[in-house]
């Protein structure tokens, strides 16, 4: 399983050195991304999050490809306790 998780006190930050250090926020829904080896197999967990939050399925790319998933419009607290499941 991977979850990734770009957001932080709700928004996104990007940062530039181009010219000079500068800092740029955008407000963002918090959301995670979750990819399962094998969906099927966490079928009930998926049914459950899509009853209680916003879910879309959908592929994201990562250091190691591109990966499909879920992205999950839930706080960081319900990603960690997926993780931790």
């Amino acid at each position: 399983m991977w979850i990734f998780d770009s957001y932080y006190k709700g928004s996104v930050q990007l940062w530039g050195r181009e010219h000079g250090l500068i800092q740029a926020s955008a407000a963002y829904p918090p959301s995670f991304y979750m990819h399962l080896p094998d969906p099927p197999a966490h079928r009930d967990m998926i049914e459950a999050l899509e009853s209680r939050f916003k879910t879309e399925e959908c592929r994201f790319k990562t250091i190691f490809g591109t990966l499909y998933g879920h992205r999950i419009y839930a706080s960081r607290k319900v990603a960690e306790k997926i993780k931790f499941a």
